[in-house]
């Protein structure tokens, strides 16, 4: 391994802003299925307790609370999980922070295309550098902040929490509307 490659604050810098990134949409989309499937959950219990549906019925009512919540989980950030690309990070972290001038994006384009011949490799050597610096003064929790996820987090702990007062009310109904 060249010395470069173990010194290298580049890529582990982008793998960390990935994986938070990644976690962040995981979350955003989790929230957004308890958000939507437990107020519908509660709406098709209510409506099976006033009109005693028939297994079809609460067959119908249960696909559109599972299809509609994952919908909503997909549409809200589910939908935006990619596999990791070392480009596409790059950009993602210039337009988050702006002002590197596309440098880290084009310090992984060299590094990507550093077989190919042309251009200056001393050029390409101050890129690379300059990226490493850059790199090295990333902070992945200012990049990617999870406090977009507190007003779902309370919303869905609410819910919960009226789950729980249900439950301890009335519990066998809830075990039954759940079975």
């Amino acid at each position: 391994m060249t010395k470069h490659k173990q010194d290298s604050t580049l890529e582990p810098s982008l793998r960390a802003v990935w994986n938070r990134t990644q976690r962040k949409r995981f979350f955003a989309g989790l929230l957004a299925l308890c958000r939507w499937g437990i107020p519908l959950f509660l709406a098709g219990m209510t409506l099976d307790w006033l009109a005693y549906l028939p297994t079809s019925g609460r067959m119908v009512v249960l696909l559109v609370i599972v299809s509609f919540s994952l919908v909503q989980a997909w549409r809200q950030g589910w939908r935006y999980l990619r596999a990791y690309e070392s480009t596409r990070t790059a950009l993602e972290i210039e337009d988050r922070l702006g002002g590197l001038e596309s440098l880290l994006v084009t310090a992984v384009q060299f590094e990507k295309n550093k077989s190919e011949s042309g251009g200056s490799e001393s050029l390409r050597q101050l890129t690379r550098q300059n990226a490493e610096v850059e790199a090295g003064k990333l902070e992945v929790g200012k990049i990617v902040d999870f406090n977009a996820l507190r007003r779902p987090a309370f919303v869905v702990s609410a819910f919960f929490a009226v789950m729980l007062v249900f439950a301890l009310n009335n519990g066998p109904f809830l075990v039954a509307g759940l079975k």
